[in-house]
């Protein structure tokens, strides 16, 4: 199981190596001046190197991100997965203190405030899965699977609202509420993984001509109030460095330190359920809970001096014309697709920049882990999904190493 080590590790600090040991796999490193070893749950074949490769790459993620676990713990989940799952006995009787789902909403309400410490009315996925509850009230509990079912959505919007009513079906359950969860043995909905057209990421002459017309104000109307060319910093700004859209939308004058030559991502002006304009934005951490540092290049730099000239340590550093935050919604619709269809690129969203800055990292040779840190990913699991592509047959097989005696 995982440990500190002894002093024979020789491993380089920031170096994870990946030993054979008495037929397992075992990982080694070193984290300031501690050791650890890990050992994972697999024969060490070539086959099984795989699994060392990715857990490896998540520790490393960990350690850049500050947040690695000196327990272990976290990275001996997969290990307690492995382990078979216990059959579960169906009950006669599904519940006790509610027969309907509308006598679900209050508890649904408690739960999501003081359990989840989510504003509700500011979550678009907890609100929609209250309304679910409301609008299929008169059905029993027994039969929320038909109340999910029921509903037209994407697989992904079905599978949350699937595991927010198995979180709270199951904190019912244990609180005698209910006796036992209808949904403990629903399964998610497999999820066809494909880049929308509209997201696809853009080349970088794609990029660089967009940009261009922009700042040129090519494609600006003569009677437009507000000229393209404001927008520039924003744009350049979210196809330089990937960041989300609220995030670049709410990235303010403190988040930028010229010593350090870094700009902070660490907080949001999200969209709510009451709309997209700056009175109905709300501010909040980043989708992942995570504060990054993004290095600046020249560009970047002598942009950023620019835009936070003047300007107050809580200003934003992209604003609008009316000194408001960037309505990235109106953004969109008015200036970015109209632009992007002007310049026959076709239907573009605006987080295709996020996307052409994950692909145009990997193909530069900027490693896995690093891309993830900028993207602000928790894992390494959705930059490897997404943005590493095979796109051409391989010219060599790795080789074993033979062994003379």
């Amino acid at each position: 199981m995982g440990h500190k080590m002894g002093h024979k590790s020789k491993n380089l600090p920031g170096e994870i190596s990946i030993t054979n040991h008495k037929g397992r796999i075992r990982l080694r490193w070193r984290v300031n001046t501690e050791r650890y070893s890990l050992n994972l749950p697999y024969s060490y074949t070539d086959s099984n190197l795989h699994h060392a490769t990715v857990k490896v790459t998540e520790i490393k993620l960990d350690i850049l991100k500050g947040c690695f676990d000196p327990s272990l713990e976290k990275y001996k989940e997969e290990i307690r997965l492995l382990k078979p799952k216990k059959q579960v006995e169906q009950p006669k009787e599904a519940t006790s203190k509610h027969e309907l789902l509308k006598q679900l909403v209050p508890r649904f309400n408690f739960w999501t405030k003081h359990i989840r410490n989510i504003d509700i009315d500011n979550s678009f996925d907890y609100l929609y899965t209250r309304r679910l509850l409301e609008k299929q009230g008169n059905l029993p509990v027994d039969e929320i699977v038909i109340c999910l079912n029921r509903d037209q959505v994407a697989p992904t919007t079905f599978n949350r609202r699937l595991g927010f009513l198995k979180s709270f079906l199951t904190w019912l359950q244990n609180k005698s509420e209910i006796t036992y969860n209808p949904l403990a043995d629903v399964s998610r909905r497999k999820v066809k993984k494909k880049v929308l057209d509209r997201r696809k990421p853009l080349s970088e002459d794609e990029i660089l001509s967009f940009l261009n017309a922009i700042q040129e104000n090519t494609y600006c109307p003569s009677n437009s109030r507000f000229k393209h060319a404001h927008y520039y910093p924003f744009f350049l700004f979210i196809f330089y460095t990937g960041v989300r859209n609220a995030e670049a939308v709410g990235l303010r004058v403190k988040h930028i330190n010229l010593t350090a030559n870094t700009v902070e991502i660490s907080e949001t002006f999200a969209r709510s359920v009451k709309g997209t304009s700056h009175v109905a934005r709300i501010r909040k951490e980043t989708k992942t809970d995570n504060v990054r540092y993004l290095p600046l290049n020249e560009e970047l730099r002598l942009l950023l001096i620019k835009q936070i000239k003047g300007r107050k340590e809580d200003d934003f550093v992209f604003p609008s014309p009316r000194g408001m935050c960037i309505d990235d919604h109106m953004l969109q619709r008015r200036i970015y697709k109209p632009v992007m269809k002007a310049l026959g690129f076709g239907d573009k969203d605006l987080y295709a920049a996020r996307h052409s800055f994950g692909t145009r990292s990997i193909q530069q040779g900027i490693s896995v882990t690093d891309t993830a840190y900028a993207l602000g990913h928790s894992t390494i699991e959705t930059a490897v999904r997404t943005y590493v592509h095979v796109e051409k047959p391989t010219t060599a097989l790795p080789s074993i190493s033979r062994k003379v005696g």
